[in-house]
């Protein structure tokens, strides 16, 4: 027996090969017929696997309904029997924490009630890993929606951004970041609701200071503050992704990263067909700078015509912990026949393209068992030609839109005047002292030496020279600064022999810091 990778002699009880390395179970997903958490939940089918996890089409025996289980499947893991075993990269401490975090994304999750999150009905662990239960959708994400019908009419992109808008307002008002909100994270399923998944980013925040979280940047949808691992963070930074999440829905290209448009790039034109008041919420949404966005998700509801998100909800009971789950819970999956909440109030039928298969099902996180009745159901909606977004609550649009206010916009113009006094002191100092120096030293030709009045004039003119060219350069440097630092880097690299892809290297990480420093002082203009 070989290894498939690089053909060493592997024995069949091997689990990798020991040359180099590669797994020996070329299929780790669990079979049709599997069962988990003592018979409870069966696997039918994998309905997909990434780098992190693989997720299966299940069937809860209990409750008898679809249910879509996630199992945590880290990328170049094994199995041995049903155990799964980390890469051999991982330490037992960075497994473990992995672990954590996996289930705290269903904790998160359970602190929701809204049908714009996804639900979590139960979680657990074992097998050397962790399992989540979520409701099972069916439908298809943004991403592939637009991928398939191209751009989406204004109307459903203006429903979108209200769908989505109001439960983000929730998370944020529970002090937590999404972190990557984009296209594939937005679900639209059947029953026509609009969906915020994948909650395995979400991290906290504190208002106006700055913190460190790991770094996450999905480029085209992470603003400039994403590309540093300590920034201030706030509900500003998921309404860039989500201004240009819209932004791609409208247009069907992909926003240019923000470092991109800090160059100059411009964004992709919206069709003249866009509402006045969706262009200005994308537009604001995504400034580069952050105290010219809305700077909470209820100031962008206000701009796209909405009413605020409602307060938040009673707590829930006391989270449940992974072991037996009760016999009666009474959270079921989102496509049960009797849907666990109402859905709201729909629009009229969007005229859109013909949506993506039914036959393609796309589960999403989602918390756990044992939680309160909620109010009556519903009777389920009717069915519908198109995954239509859910609308916000009908609540009549305020008859004057509100700007968004524009506290940290104000301290920094209060600042800038004496910032630019400074600057341009310097300037003109720089300017006179030279001159005179000029002067002083015989540079200026046969000019009478040691008279106070040429002196005095030499200081002048030199000082309107120094501002002149000081401004200047001052404003070309954003221009001018990138490549050229590139360009020096490259000559540097090139002269000390290194290989070509080491020189680009260098070249890109000079323009970036020349970037970076413009970024700290951007502020300072004329």
């Amino acid at each position: 027996m070989a290894c498939p990778v690089c053909g060493s002699p592997v024995q069949p009880t091997d689990l990798s090969c020991k040359t180099c390395g590669a797994p020996l179970n070329p299929n780790p997903q669990f079979p049709a017929g599997t069962t988990l958490h003592g018979g409870r939940y069966r696997v039918n089918r994998v309905l997909g696997q990434g780098g992190f996890g693989i997720t299966y089409d299940a069937q809860d025996t209990q409750l008898g309904i679809h249910v879509a289980v996630k199992e945590l499947f880290i990328d170049g893991s094994t199995r041995r029997g049903r155990d799964v075993l980390p890469p051999g990269s991982y330490t037992a401490a960075e497994y473990q924490e992995s672990k954590r975090r996996f289930v705290e994304e269903a904790k998160v999750l359970y602190r929701f009630n809204d049908p714009g999150i996804v639900q979590v009905l139960n979680y657990f662990e074992e097998n050397n890993t962790a399992y989540l239960v979520m409701e099972f959708l069916e439908g298809a994400t943004l991403g592939s929606a637009i991928e398939k019908r191209g751009p989406m009419p204004p109307e459903v992109v203006m429903e979108v951004a209200r769908s989505i808008t109001r439960p983000l307002a929730l998370v944020h008002n529970a002090g937590l970041l999404h972190r990557d909100i984009k296209p594939d994270n937005i679900f639209l399923d059947k029953q026509g609701r609009v969906i915020l998944i994948d909650f395995g980013s979400v991290r906290t925040f504190q208002a106006g200071q700055t913190v460190s979280h790991t770094r996450l940047v999905t480029p085209g949808y992470a603003p400039l503050e994403q590309y540093s691992s300590a920034a201030k963070f706030g509900p500003y930074t998921d309404i860039y992704s989500l201004g240009a999440t819209l932004l791609h829905a409208l247009t069907g290209v992909m926003p240019p990263p923000a470092t991109d448009l800090m160059m100059g790039t411009k964004l992709p034109a919206m069709p003249a067909s866009t509402p006045p008041v969706l262009r200005e919420a994308i537009t604001r949404a995504m400034s580069l700078k952050i105290e010219d966005r809305p700077q909470s998700a209820d100031d962008l509801l206000r701009l796209l015509g909405g009413a605020p998100a409602p307060a938040p909800m009673p707590p829930k009971p006391a989270e449940p912990r992974p072991g037996p789950t009760p016999s009666n819970p009474t959270r079921v999956a989102a496509n049960q026949s009797q849907p666990a909440r109402p859905a709201p109030p729909r629009p009229q039928p969007v005229p859109t393209p013909q949506p993506a298969p039914t036959h393609s099902r796309t589960p999403a996180p989602v918390p756990p068992t044992a939680a309160p009745v909620r109010q009556p159901p519903a009777p389920p909606p009717q069915p519908v030609p198109t995954p239509r977004p859910v609308p916000a609550p009908h609540v009549p649009a305020p008859p004057k839109r509100q700007p968004a206010p524009q506290q940290p916009a104000a301290a920094g113009k209060a600042r800038a005047p004496i910032t630019r006094a400074v600057l341009l002191l310097f300037f003109l100092g720089f300017g006179a002292l030279f001159a005179v120096s000029a002067y002083q030293s015989g540079l200026m030709g046969q000019l009478p030496q040691g008279d106070q009045t040429f002196m005095l004039g030499a200081g002048a003119v030199g000082a309107v020279l120094g501002l002149f060219l000081g401004m200047l350069v001052w404003a070309a440097m954003p221009i001018l600064l990138p490549p050229v630092a590139a360009l020096a880097a490259a000559y540097l690299a090139n002269g000390y022999g290194l290989h070509w892809p080491t020189v680009g290297s260098l070249a890109i990480m000079a323009a970036t810091l020349s970037i970076i420093f413009m970024r700290l002082i951007q502020r300072i203009s004329f």
